[in-house]
This record gives C-alpha cells, structure tokens and sequence, in this order.
C-alpha cells in the first residue's frame, strides 16, 4: 500500500509530554524506531490485499524550528523532509495545519497515487480533511494523542490509541492488560489485547455434547470451595469488566456466571461463600458495572448499553440510588465525551485518593495510576479500571494543571475535571443549560465557582 506520513511534530511531541516525558524524547529522537514499526508490524486498514505492505513514499514533518530544532536532525536522517513552520502570531501559532492540507492537496492530484494517508497530530481542524480523503476513496490512519474529537475518530480509518503506540511502537513496556485495553474505534488491532484478555476459545461455554457427561465422569468433577485470593478476584473483575466491553448489549447473569464456574470452579462453588452470583457480584464493587434486576439479572454499562425494566439510579442496592436528577445528564455526557461513568460517590472518593497518592509520592503517571488503582481496592473495596484513572488524571492535565507544583488538592483537581469535562462537551457541540451545569458540578463534586 503507498502510503504518505505526515508528522505535525509540535502537536504530537507537546502531547506526549504532557502524557510521559520518556515517549516524547523517544519518539523526537528515534524515529527510525517507529516508522519500522509503523511500516512492518502495524495492520493496514481495510480494505486491501491479502500480504500487502505499507510502503512510505512520503515522509514530510512539519515542525516549529524556534522551539524544537534539536530534534529536527533525527528526522533528516530517518529520511523526513522537514517542513518548517515557525510562529506566526504572538501566542506562538504556528501554520501547521495549513502546510499539511495544502500538501494533502497537492498529494491527492499527484500521478501517483497514495492510497493510504498516515496523520499524526490530534487536531480536530483536520477532521474535514479526512472526510475529503475518504471521499476521494484513500485510507486515513491516524495517531491522536490526548482526547479527539468523536467526529476525528469517525472520520479515520485506523485509529492508533496513544498507549498502543507508546506500547508497541516506542517499546515502553507492556502496561496491565486493563491499564492498556483496547485500540480506539475501529482499529484493526482491536485483538491486541481484548482477545488476549478474553481468549473466547478457552471460556465459551461447554457444547450440548460435552455438558452431558457420563455418571462415571461425575466424581472426578467434583470440587471443593475456597475462598479466592486477591489476585484471583482481580482477574475475575477484569473478566467481568472485558465480557461487558465486547457485548453491544447488557450481558445475562447467567452466562456470566456459567463462564465463572467453568473458569474458576472451587471458588465459584459457593460464590466465594456469599452463596450466589448476584451478591458475590456486589461484593467485587466493579466500578461502571451496574446490575439491572429482571430476566435472571443482567450487567452493563450504563454508558454503552441501553436501559430497560428498573433504572439503576431507583435501585437501593445501586451506586446511583438517588440520583435520579443527574443520572441521565451524566450518561449523556460520558457517552458523548468517552468519559467514565463513574457513580458520584465513586468519582469523589476516586480523586480523594488520588490527592492522597500524589501526597506521598512524585507523580508518574503509570506508577500513580497503578498506586490509585491499588489503593481504591485496598481501602474501601472499589475495583476502578486503570484506563479510567488515566482518563481522568490526563483530562486534568490537559485543562493546564501540572502535578507536583503545590495544587494537587481536591478542589483545584475537580475543578480541573469539571473544566475538561464542559470543554469536550463543546467539541461535540454539546450545549448544556444551567441546569445540566449543576448536575455535572454534582456529579464530579466541584466548587461552584469553576
């Protein structure tokens, strides 16, 4: 597949900075490193030929050369044309993204044809232009650091999520499997890690003819319960939390609870001896996994899955029990935003230990992401998803705020989500009155004057 790369350097490098230092410097300075990965391991999008390759006839880099002209020779050498794109107003903007459409342009009406074109930035300005290209039957991959808009990530063929390319093409280690689940949208390398974490072929249910076994075979199945270990519930939450992820609609007790037993037999014998699934359910406390009674018990995700029979915000036992009024603000909000859904309670308690974590420790964002993680088990039993944490650190992160500089307490840091969390509304063109104001104030427990 020909392909044309282009790299709007001071978007991407900026963004990696504020996400981990070390992949900024590794991504400037070796960029040999990632174009081989981008040219030999990862998935072309589709369509195309079965064996076909990307093959790079453009390689082009648009960068700010009164800011980052140390890295400008690493590019040269990975075989980059370097296209400078100095300030041009007193706030520092710099003609970027009309060198790259414009070069764009150009492209599509040259004898040769790219079919494919690689744009690394996550500047939603771009989001037309995608649109062209499609239009004009090429295929778009892009490389969106930080949070695109829906309409950028729709409008992309292959989207590589920023862990993934953290991950496989800078060689940063291999987070968790749930720190690091999943490419965004439609990616071909959804396998990655879901697949992995799942592996379907080893947990489908048992055919009719292997369910039925012979009397003799009966005794040999017989197991005696234990209570499981706190690993051992850490990988049944994150089986629990991955069977929900890849079901487009609310997923059946019973076959939850079936794929458990077969999985973990002795400790789901007697449900950890809390006697049924429903309580053991409850007793892991997985954070955005609600429980809606009726047909045998079903589990969701409030904001990918629709809600039928009881709502969760009028069921006692339910995080979201009495919060009737910001319930279905809050669902509109995350499921527009790709924020989690994190019950009130949840989200407050959530930053309380984040606040706690950065007290005691220099923020890095794997390491505090893991630390809050742990922690949130380990004091009131609340199992949070680490890609969660990481949406909400990196959302503070990017409304301005710098950890580690002396304002990491917890009104400055709700303020902060509260602030991302109206601006990702309108990106998505999202209005909301002051009303809805108010329950998303509520909801992340921010100080009125934010």
């Amino acid at each position: 597949m020909k392909s044309a790369l282009l790299v709007d350097f001071d978007n991407v490098y900026s963004q990696l900075r504020q996400l981990q230092p070390e992949a900024a410097e590794r991504f400037a300075r070796h960029p040999s490193e990632w174009i081989g990965w981008l040219t030999g391991s990862l998935a072309l999008p589709e369509p195309h030929e079965e064996g076909e390759r990307r093959r790079l006839l453009v390689r082009r880099c648009y960068l700010n050369p009164n800011w980052y002209q140390a890295y400008r020779y690493a590019f040269l050498r990975a075989g980059f044309e370097i296209v400078d794109c100095p300030p041009v107003t007193s706030q520092g903007k710099t003609s970027t993204d009309i060198h790259m459409v414009l070069d764009i342009v150009d492209l599509l009406q040259h004898e040769t044809r790219c079919d494919e074109f690689i744009v690394f930035s996550a500047d939603a300005d771009f989001t037309p232009v995608l649109r062209k290209l499609r239009r004009y039957d090429r295929r778009t991959t892009v490389l969106a650091i930080g949070f695109p808009s829906a309409a950028y990530q729709a409008s992309a063929d292959l989207l590589i999520d920023e862990r993934f390319f953290l991950r496989e093409a800078l060689g940063l280690g291999r987070p968790s499997a749930e720190a690091a689940n999943g490419l965004n949208g439609k990616t071909s390398e959804v396998g990655d890690l879901r697949l992995a974490e799942s592996k379907p072929t080893a947990t489908e249910p048992k055919t009719s003819g292997s369910a039925v076994a012979s009397p003799k075979a009966e005794p040999a199945a017989k197991v005696t319960p234990r209570p499981a270990t706190p690993d051992e519930l850490s990988e049944i939450a994150g089986r629990l939390w991955t069977t929900v992820d890849e079901s487009s609609q609310p997923v059946s007790a019973a076959l939850l609870a079936s794929r458990l037993r077969q999985e973990h037999p002795e400790i789901m014998e007697n449900w950890n001896g809390l006697g049924s699934f429903k309580v053991f359910f409850r007793s892991l406390n997985l954070s955005r996994l609600l429980w809606l009674s009726g047909s045998g018990g079903r589990v969701l995700d409030p904001s990918r899955h629709e809600l039928e029979g009881t709502l969760p915000e009028q069921d006692p036992e339910s995080p979201w029990w009495g919060a009737e009024e910001i319930f279905p603000v809050v669902r509109e909000v995350c499921v527009l935003t790709g924020a989690p859904m994190l019950a009130p309670r949840d989200l407050k308690f959530l930053v309380k230990t984040l606040v706690q974590v950065l007290k005691a420790q220099e923020f890095k964002l794997t390491l505090t992401v893991q630390s809050v993680s742990r922690q949130c088990v380990e004091s009131e039993g609340l199992r949070v998803r680490p890609r969660d944490v990481t949406f909400l650190i990196r959302g503070m992160q990017m409304n301005g705020h710098v950890f580690g500089q002396g304002a990491d307490d917890e009104a400055t840091l709700t303020t902060r989500l509260f602030n991302q969390i109206l601006f990702l509304c309108e990106r998505e063109q999202k209005v909301l009155d002051q009303t809805e104001l108010g329950h998303i104030r509520n909801w992340i427990d921010s100080p009125a004057a934010a």
